[in-house]
């Protein structure tokens, strides 16, 4: 539970101004959170070996290099709404200054 000289320390850092009204709702608002942070702590929770939560594991797959045949190639860049050469032409959205 937070007090009132907590509250009214915590307003002057802030430096706001609060009267008794917002004192009172202040501190039943301050008393919920801090009442569902305490059930937050009481949530078990997995770790890994190296002291991560959740145990994320990143897949990878091997880089693969496919030749396209010349026609396959050119029925895709034909698909292609702009083009320069053997390449897919697109807006430029970087300016060089």
């Amino acid at each position: 539970m937070i007090t009132v000289k907590e509250l009214e320390h915590l307003a002057t850092l802030s430096r706001i101004k609060l009267s008794e009204e917002d004192k009172k709702s202040l501190i039943k608002e301050f008393d919920s959170i801090l009442a569902y942070v305490d059930q937050l702590k009481k949530v078990p929770v997995k770790m890994d070996a190296e002291g991560r939560v959740g145990a994320v594991k990143n897949v990878m797959r091997p880089d693969v290099v496919e030749s396209v045949s010349p026609e396959d190639r050119e029925r895709l860049l034909d698909e292609a709404p702009d083009r320069e050469g053997d390449f897919i032409a697109v807006k430029k959205i970087i300016a060089q200054d």
